[in-house]
């Protein structure tokens, strides 16, 4: 995959809008949505990588983050952005905002499972950024969400440093336990991501 490598850190190039941020130099306004979007492609394919390699017994035992499971932060996480595709094209995201994210993880027992289900969002996500690339730089629709309407591209601002937070997490938690990811990407990595210091 072609990349860059800034201060010695090679980050992925998916499209030419995230090579400006990346430079600090200017970019048209139009390519905003389409940066955003393929860098959440990054963080999905990595986030997918990183649940494959995990043992089955990882992806139940607790994490730093309020003492949820790698499984209930891939559906906190990742299925948000499954829904994404949808909410382009009716205006509004259909993510409730009670927390059933264990009752959604629940049936995937097994790394591999879920890692499966990660990956199929990933392909999703990847397919409608291709499909749709020349339309994000030309509109920026509203979209009806349970935090009130935005335009479409702070949505995908909101998303993609939701899953970048709780990505963060999953590295640390690897770390924590003597393990290195699976997939070396960081997403200190990505352009105006502004994360706090605690990954907790």
């Amino acid at each position: 995959m072609p990349s860059i490598a800034i201060d010695g850190v090679a980050t992925p190039i998916l499209h030419i809008s995230q090579v400006a941020k990346l430079l600090g130099l200017p970019a048209p306004p139009s390519l905003e949505s389409t940066r955003l979007g393929y860098d959440i492609v990054l963080v999905v394919d990595a986030w997918t990588k990183n649940v494959r390699a995990m043992p089955d017994v990882l992806i139940i035992e607790p994490t730093e983050s309020r003492g949820r499971s790698i499984r209930n932060l891939t559906m906190n996480a990742v299925l948000p952005i499954g829904l994404l595709s949808n909410a382009w094209a009716t205006g509004i995201l259909e993510w409730g905002v009670a927390d059933v994210d264990e009752d959604l993880a629940a049936p995937y027992e097994r790394s591999a499972d879920l890692s499966l289900f990660a990956s199929r969002v990933h392909a999703e996500w990847s397919m409608f950024m291709f499909e749709h690339e020349e339309a994000l730089a030309e509109r920026d629709p509203p979209v009806i969400t349970p935090r009130g309407k935005l335009p479409f591209s702070a949505l995908l601002a909101a998303q993609r440093w939701h899953i970048s937070y709780h990505h963060r997490q999953i590295v640390e938690f690897l770390l924590g336990r003597g393990l290195e990811p699976a997939d070396p990407f960081r997403v200190e990595q990505l352009a105006d991501l502004r994360l706090p210091e605690s990954v907790t």
